[in-house]
């Protein structure tokens, strides 16, 4: 991790990060450029396009360590695309057999299949992680399914929940957007190869052949037509990506209340130095979290700008290029690094359930106000029940007395009544059962080692 103002604090430091920023950079970019170069060289020896021996020329040509990338800087500079000077440093590493580099393709071709390969090559770095995270939670949904604790409704205390359901939720959302993300990569696997217009008309009747074997030397599948003004894909996986971000970032934005000085419930995972202030010695900060959601809406601009670079015009389009490319490098370094800080932050949270319990008590029952509703609505009806509880509500705020205190003060419940609805453990509804939906549909995921976790 660098101290320079574009990185992205906590995030730079995970290895999954750096290594997605590897993926992207330029030694793995070239890398990738060579890949699709080594590859069409040895799909055109198997459509017959090109001998053997001058297949194997250009493939021993196309390794990092024979380009010359100062050199290539430069003259990217000057043309404005890589491919081209790229291509030139071939011809000549190749010998005799540089004139059959690049045959048939253009720029676009090498440097949309290189991105995919980039696309492949970066996704575990996002999934791995997200199955691990999705693993934990499934720990805490089991192992608090029973632990009580105050429902927020627009930050107030609403109705009782257990801590379980609430790590469920979290769960349930995010299982289904990390598979929606392993959709867009697959849908995303697919080998660009047409030419300048994507005719393949260059090749003279062997281009489908040839985008079928190289597809097949890469380990990418075929599409249906060339797809250069087509980004459709491409979109989807960052939108995917963004939406990965913003489930966990809802995590942490329930994380960082729940953390708060007068709450309690939560404690980031100790670790000597982290979160620590530098006048203030009495605090944790929550910076895991705070890395999360940070990544979380940095990514969130990342799908606006694939939509503008789905504006291409005619067969080839002008000043979305790299756009897309940013887009989509910053979302998987941003999904990869959250996913690790995510694993991280949940595998060892400190969960207080005595201060969840002391926090139920916090109104004097009035959390219960929809409990005894429903209560005295089996004597007077739904309206007439809201409208006395209701007012005994506001009695109780009023003046500090108990919310059981003051419906039995109106005399229209009985206190062997009232001690039953007003016991947070008897209105939780289905959680139990809406638990063990999102549970039974994970259970057959592998997440590694169940983590073990205590009240604070």
């Amino acid at each position: 991790m660098t101290l320079g103002a574009l990185e992205p604090g906590l995030l730079a430091g995970t290895d999954a990060y750096r290594s997605a920023q590897d993926i992207f950079g330029e030694s793995g970019t070239v890398a990738a450029y060579l890949s699709f170069e080594a590859g069409l060289a040895m799909a055109e020896v198997r459509a017959g396009i090109i001998r053997t021996e001058v297949g194997d020329s250009i493939v021993r040509a196309c390794r990092l360590e024979v380009l010359d990338l100062p050199r290539l800087r430069c003259d990217t500079a000057q043309v404005g695309y890589p491919i081209v000077p790229l291509v030139s440093q071939l011809v000549g590493a190749a010998g005799e057999a540089g004139q059959w580099v690049h045959f048939g393709a253009t720029t676009q071709d090498v440097m949309d299949t290189a991105l995919v390969l980039q696309i492949q090559r970066a996704a575990p770095l996002v999934l791995q992680p997200l199955e691990q995270v999705c693993g934990v939670l499934r720990n805490l949904a089991e192992q608090h399914r029973h632990t009580v604790m105050a429902g927020r409704s627009k930050q107030q205390h609403a109705l009782p929940i257990t801590f379980g359901f609430k790590a469920a939720v979290w769960l349930d959302q995010l299982d289904r957007q990390r598979r929606a993300l392993e959709v867009s990569v697959e849908q995303a696997r697919v080998v660009q190869f047409g030419g300048g217009v994507g005719t393949l008309a260059a090749l003279n009747g062997s281009g489908l052949s040839v985008r079928a074997y190289l597809a097949d030397e890469l380990g990418l599948n075929v599409p249906d037509i060339t797809w250069h003004v087509s980004r459709d894909r491409l979109a989807n996986l960052v939108h995917a990506l963004a939406m990965v971000n913003a489930c966990l970032g809802k995590i942490a934005v329930d994380i960082v209340h729940l953390m708060s000085t007068e709450v309690g419930e939560l404690r980031e995972p100790y670790a000597d130095g982290r979160g620590t202030s530098s006048t203030m010695p009495q605090k944790r900060n929550p910076v895991l979290s705070e890395a999360i959601l940070e990544a979380a809406r940095t990514a969130s601009a990342g799908p606006s700008q694939m939509v503008w670079a789905m504006l291409q015009d005619h067969e080839r389009a002008v000043g979305s290029c790299h756009i897309e490319r940013r887009a989509i490098a910053n979302g998987f370094m941003l999904a990869a690094g959250a996913s690790e800080l995510a694993h991280d932050l949940l595998k060892d949270i400190e969960v207080n359930s005595i201060k969840m319990k002391d926090n139920l008590e916090l109104t004097n029952g009035l959390m219960m106000a929809e409990s005894a509703m429903m209560l005295v609505a089996q004597k007077f009806g739904r309206y007439e029940g809201h409208k006395i509880v209701h007012h005994a509500c506001e009695m109780a705020a009023a003046e500090g007395q108990s919310l059981k205190e003051c419906l039995m003060e109106s005399g229209d419940v009985g206190s062997v009544e009232l001690e039953a609805v007003l016991n947070p453990k008897s209105y939780l509804g289905a959680t139990d059962d809406m638990i063990n939906s999102v549970l039974a549909r994970t259970k057959n995921l592998s997440f590694g080692e169940p983590v073990t976790l205590g009240a604070a």
